[in-house]
């Protein structure tokens, strides 16, 4: 399991959680194809390495000209509200959160990097209206629409896939004094929108006068993340700068690693890992509808997702769907959940598990190389083959599956001996 710190030494921004993996290794290239795939032109990313109080950083350097009045792309950490005057507004400074998903929804990023940018603006979405009086659906994002916010999103989803990140940890939000300016006026810092997201998660006071978080890297961080830092065992480390400079490193950091796997079992030989398990049950959906549910259920992050057969009220016979995911993952699989089925919510809880030590490998087989897993000690360990190998070289070689499973369970011994 790799986790990721995120260590708001002078805050965050949307920009600056990209430009920290880009530092910690984030393949440029890989990220830039994930995220022409939802705007295809008329932005760059140029990062450029900077010192921040005597810390090397990456700067992101992502432009979005067309919707900034700012060569130096406005929607930067501690400018994040910059004043746009109202033909900017006109040029898509305005999105619904209906227009920012069918942005998302159409891009060529997976499924599940679509799930959490979804989830991620859901949240926006939701403290803006909180704030204004209104509905998710009639708030009109004005800075935090902009297609550099959206991009900025995207590329947190897209970089914890590449970093083969499992969990997302973060330290407690900065909060700077002064007053904000956004696009209604002066505003309390931190903004309403922002200080929405941040109920029930821990805060601790900086003497800056500025906006040390924006919006976008609290619903990101508050959507994705959990408080607390992890016991790791520190593998990469980058640093994201942010634009302006203040007493203090105006830097993200991010931290890197496998999980430390504590506390151990009485015995020594199981980890603990916390997950969430997402409920629903459902009495009116079709039998013949759960395949596809199952299937963009896992696509949105789901570790393990079943079926129960149940009993409700009245004696109605009906079914109760469940899934593990990563805390990180909750709110994707949920909405996977509810969009995927005719639940009008689901029910979600904290659980432990403990686990075998597990590790994957690869062994070469007369069909090729195959995936296997091995859960347990040295001596106990169990190996298995990959199920979705052995079913596509059954396909792809019209051979029975037992044959192909038996194949390379005798070429998984041999490699084991």
């Amino acid at each position: 399991m790799r986790a990721c710190y995120v260590d708001m030494i002078g805050g965050a921004a949307g920009d600056m959680l990209l430009a920290a993996f880009l530092d910690a290794g984030a393949d440029r290239d890989a990220l830039e194809t994930a995220l022409r795939s939802i705007v295809s032109g008329g932005w760059s990313l140029a990062p450029q390495r900077v010192v921040k109080r005597g810390i090397a950083a990456t700067y992101a350097g992502l432009v979005v000209p067309g919707e900034d009045g700012d060569e130096l792309h406005s929607h930067h950490h501690h400018d994040d509200h910059d004043h746009h005057d109202d033909h900017e507004h006109d040029r898509g400074g305005t999105r619904t959160l209906g227009d920012v998903l069918e942005i998302v929804e159409r891009s060529g990023l997976t499924p599940r990097q679509r799930e959490r940018a979804a989830a991620i603006y859901r949240k926006l979405a939701e403290a803006e209206a909180q704030t204004h009086g209104t509905t998710p659906d009639g708030v009109r994002f004005h800075e935090i629409g902009q297609l550099d916010a959206i991009l900025d999103v995207a590329a947190t989803c897209v970089a914890l896939d590449l970093l083969e990140i499992d969990e997302l940890h973060c330290s407690p939000f900065p909060i700077g004094h002064g007053s904000v300016s956004i696009e209604h006026g002066l505003y309390p810092n931190p903004p309403p929108a922002t200080a929405q997201m941040l109920l029930g998660w821990p805060t601790r006071a900086v003497d800056v006068a500025g906006e040390l978080v924006t919006p976008t890297a609290a619903a990101i961080l508050t959507t994705l993340a959990r408080p607390g830092r992890p016991d790791l065992v520190l593998e990469r480390i980058g640093y994201g700068a942010g634009r302006s400079d203040f007493a203090i490193p105006n830097v993200t950091r991010v931290l890197i690693g496998t999980l430390v796997a504590v506390p151990r079992s009485a015995d020594g030989a199981t980890g603990r890992d916390d997950v969430v398990v997402i409920e629903t049950n459902l009495d009116d959906m079709s039998p013949q509808h759960f395949e596809l549910a199952l299937e963009r259920v896992f696509a949105a992050g789901a570790r393990d997702a079943w079926l129960t057969p149940i009993v409700m009220k009245k004696g109605r016979p009906a079914i109760t769907l469940s899934a593990i995911a990563a805390p990180a993952d909750e709110a994707a699989v949920a909405r996977a959940m509810l969009s995927q089925t005719t639940a009008i919510g689901v029910r979600v809880r904290d659980e432990r598990r403990h686990v075998l030590p597990r590790a994957t490998s690869t062994v070469s087989t007369p069909y090729g190389p195959v995936r296997v897993k091995r859960a347990g000690l040295n001596g106990t360990a169990r190996a298995r083959a990959e199920y979705e190998d052995v079913l596509r070289i059954a396909r792809e070689r019209e051979l029975p599956l037992p044959e192909v499973a038996r194949v390379i369970d005798a070429s998984i011994a041999e490699a084991e001996a």
